[in-house]
């Protein structure tokens, strides 16, 4: 009955509004008002407009309209109603919240470099206002938000030194502002996100005790503010968040029952979320997930199994209404348990979960119109159905699944050939595929494979020539490339690419390393097996690299039956 006098109050309003008057644009924002708290966000938008019709030049309704298209998943009316506040706006504050918007509708649409030119729009417009006004809290924050998503930004780009530079300085800004204004929720908040931030960027940089304690911090403020502001749902996610990444730092420190102890926790908070919010569903099937992972890591099988289970069962309610984004999250769900199935050799389990998600990626998957992602899916499925066949020792359905996935990845490459992603997603199944085929005694086949599969990726590491992942994918490759060809007889090309890859060794490993030494000893040791006026010299510089794992302690016994070999044993 409350409800129903609520939405009564928001027809009086917008009876007053359209009446005309002083009053009338405050009164449709108030019938906006009150219709969103009741969870009417179609009456809230339609009040909204009138507002901005009422007073076109207050940004206010436009600015809320945006916020609620965008949480309704209408994210190009979001955008419309931002840009127009961006471009004919005349206050300032509101300009910066409107691009920071747009920032954030790019960042969520992937558009990263649209992102980065918004958000760097915010930060010139609240600095203007700063240089009027030293010391605005609300420019302070707002510019301080900016820096912080630009960080994230850079984060996601791999450049490391850059984001903690701006986290950082996001962070000294917000403290900044606490010691003049105090700590308001919304401030409380703010610091609590940069803390976050900054504890994920030491954790990703192998500092998992200073990642703890900024995560510490922020998962005070969270706390608090969910104990005292019960009405807003956003506190109890991040809190969620915060604590799931704390047990990822206490898994990193080697100690699992802080871990697992810290995995409840954001689970906890999600689960009590999940119970009065509908859209949080999604956000607790996914830390099923993750827990799931984290237990695996843990060797405790059961409580892993029983976490997937219990983020299939929400995936799969979900999906029923989730349209294409819950059909992709169930299928990586189901994934997720086939792998698990196939790590504890529960191959019949696995190879059920993986057909369930290939069915559902083939609905999209083999559409006429089928987008690249969904073709990636499928190829992932059939990816997954491979590595069960090889498990079971099966080398024909080994090679039918794994050629599957190499044909369903090359679609969408052939989709979009500039996304990075295809090409890498493309070049590993080549990889699988020859190995395959390789196993099956088919030289050439395999040879194909994989020198397809290097072309793709000398493209990827000669595009992005810092990236030491790109040059090791490279040089792996080479050398299954070298070994098929060696099997097809064609000894120069088989040294052609295991000089190649000795060579990428070289600038990849410090000469102390003993990855490297162990990586570089197998390479020479494949160049003394061809012969030639050089193979006494590969043969002895393999043996010493060896020797020098030995010395060291770090012999394994794949090293020692090739040490052995190479001494002719």
């Amino acid at each position: 009955m409350g409800q129903d006098l609520a939405l009564d109050q928001v027809d009086l309003w917008l009876a007053e509004a359209k009446a005309g008057g002083p009053e009338a644009a405050l009164a449709a924002r108030r019938a906006a008002a009150l219709a969103e708290r009741g969870g009417d966000g179609a009456r809230a938008l339609a009040a909204l407009a009138l507002a901005a019709r009422l007073s076109p030049l207050d940004p206010a309704p436009r600015l809320a309209a945006a916020r609620l298209s965008a949480e309704a998943g209408d994210f190009a009316a979001a955008r419309t109603e931002a840009e127009a506040v961006l471009a004919t706006s005349v206050d300032q504050a509101a300009r910066a919240r409107a691009a920071f918007m747009l920032g954030e509708l790019s960042r969520a649409l992937g558009e990263n470099a649209a992102a980065r030119s918004h958000f760097e729009t915010v930060l010139k417009i609240e600095d203007a206002i700063l240089a009027r006004t030293r010391g605005d809290p609300d420019a302070s924050r707002w510019y301080a938000r900016a820096r912080g998503r630009l960080a994230e930004l850079d984060a996601g780009a791999g450049d490391f030194a850059r984001a903690r530079a701006g986290a950082e300085a996001a962070l000294a800004l917000l403290r900044a502002c606490a010691a003049q204004i105090g700590e308001p929720p919304e401030l409380a908040a703010d610091i609590a996100d940069a803390e976050m931030r900054l504890g994920a960027l030491e954790l990703d940089d192998g500092r998992p005790t200073s990642a703890l304690r900024r995560l510490g911090e922020a998962i005070g403020r969270f706390e608090a503010l969910a104990a005292t502001e019960q009405d807003e749902p956003h506190w109890r996610a991040t809190l969620s968040d915060a604590w799931a990444l704390a047990a990822e730092a206490e898994y990193a420190r080697g100690d699992g029952a802080r871990a697992r102890a810290a995995m409840d926790k954001a689970l906890h908070a999600r689960i009590r979320l999940a119970l009065n919010n509908a859209d949080e569903r999604w956000g607790l099937a996914g830390l099923w997930r993750t827990r799931a992972a984290l237990l695996a890591a843990l060797n405790d099988d059961a409580g892993a199994g029983d976490s997937l289970r219990q983020a299939r069962a929400l995936a799969e309610h979900l999906a029923e209404h989730g349209g294409e984004a819950g059909a992709r999250f169930l299928i990586h769900t189901l994934l997720d348990e086939a792998d698990h199935g196939l790590r504890r050799g529960a191959l019949d389990t696995a190879h059920e979960s993986a057909e369930l998600a290939l069915r559902r990626a083939d609905t999209y998957a083999r559409a006429p119109d089928a987008d690249a992602a969904w073709l990636g899916e499928a190829g992932a499925c059939w990816d997954r159905l491979g590595e069960l066949a090889r498990a079971a020792r099966a080398p024909a359905q080994t090679t039918d699944a794994f050629a599957r996935a190499a044909e369903f990845r090359r679609r969408a490459y052939q989709c979009d050939a500039q996304n990075p992603r295809f090409a890498r997603a493309l070049a590993g199944a080549l990889v699988k595929l020859g190995e395959a085929v390789l196993a099956n005694n088919d030289p050439g086949a395999a040879r194909a494979a994989f020198h397809e599969s290097a072309r793709l990726r000398w493209t990827l590491a000669h595009a992005d020539q810092e990236n030491r992942d790109a040059a090791l994918a490279l040089a792996t490759v080479l050398e299954r490339l070298g070994l098929a060809a060696r099997a097809c007889g064609d000894r120069d090309a088989a040294r052609g690419a295991w000089e190649d890859e000795l060579s990428l060794a070289a600038r990849l490993f410090g000469p102390d390393d003993p990855t490297g030494q162990r990586f570089c000893a197998v390479i020479e040791s494949h160049l003394a097996s061809l012969g030639g006026l050089d193979a006494e010299l590969h043969r002895r510089n393999a043996l010493a690299r060896f020797d020098d794992l030995a010395s060291a302690g770090l012999l394994t016994t794949t090293d020692a039956a090739l040490r052995k070999k190479l001494w002719g044993g």
